[in-house]
C-alpha cells in the first residue's frame, strides 16, 4: 500500500514518535507538504524533519537559510515547494521576487548578484532572457548555434559585455543572420585553442 520511499519516510516519522518527537500539525504526506511550505510553519516542520532524518543535509542547509530570512523579514516567493517554485521562478514576471529572495536567503553567490541585478533591469525594459536557467545550463544552451542570437541580443541587452565584447558579439550576430555557422567552441580561450589547430 506504500511505495517504497514512502515506507522508509514512514519508519523514520514512528521512530521519531517513539523517541518523545511530536510531528508537525498536519497528517499525511500532502497535507504535510502544503502544511510545511507556509512561512509560519516552517520553523516546526525543519526541527521534526531534521530531528527525524527526513530532510537531506544540502536541503535541510537550504531549508534553514530560508527560514532565517523569512525571520529577517524577506518575503519568500508566491510558491510552495522546490519543483513549483522552479516553474513559477522560471516565469519573467516572477523573477524579480524570486531573485530578491534568493539573494536575502543566501541562495545566490555574491558573485552573481551583479548579473542577477543587470538581468532584472534588462527584465524591466522587456528584454526577455534566453529559455534557460543558471549559468551552467545557459551556457551549454547559449553555445547551441540555433541559440546563439537569442542570448547574444539578451547579453548586449543586459549589459554583461565589455564594449569590445559587443562589437564582437554584434559582428558575430550578423553572421549568424547570413547564415554563417560560428565554430565548434565556446569562450575566448577555448575558442583561441580550438581555432589554432
Amino acid at each position: 500500500l506504500i511505495p517504497p520511499d514512502g515506507l522508509e519516510e514512514a519508519r523514520k516519522v514512528i521512530q521519531a514518535m517513539d523517541r518523545g518527537l511530536t510531528p508537525p500539525g498536519c497528517e499525511g504526506k500532502k497535507e504535510c507538504d502544503i502544511y510545511c511550505t507556509r512561512p509560519e510553519n516552517m520553523a516546526e516542520c525543519i526541527a521534526f524533519g531534521e530531528a527525524a532524518g527526513l530532510i537531506p543535509p544540502d536541503e535541510l542547509a537550504e531549508a534553514k537559510m530560508m527560514l532565517e530570512a523569512i525571520r529577517k523579514g524577506a518575503k519568500p516567493p508566491a510558491c510552495a515547494g522546490k519543483k513549483e517554485c522552479d516553474i513559477y521562478c522560471s516565469e519573467p514576471e516572477n523573477m524579480e521576487e524570486c531573485m530578491n529572495f534568493a539573494i536575502a536567503a543566501g541562495f545566490m553567490p555574491p558573485e552573481e548578484i551583479g548579473n542577477a541585478k543587470k538581468t532584472l533591469e534588462a527584465l524591466k525594459r522587456g528584454v526577455r532572457p534566453p529559455n534557460c536557467k543558471g549559468r551552467e545550463e545557459c551556457d551549454i544552451y547559449c553555445s547551441q548555434p540555433e541559440h546563439m542570437e537569442e542570448c547574444m541580443t539578451f547579453a548586449i541587452a543586459a549589459g554583461f559585455m565589455s564594449p569590445e565584447e559587443m562589437e564582437g558579439a554584434k559582428a558575430s550576430l550578423e553572421a549568424i543572420k547570413k547564415g554563417v555557422k560560428p565554430p565548434n567552441c565556446r569562450g575566448e580561450e577555448e575558442c583561441q585553442v580550438y581555432c589554432s589547430q
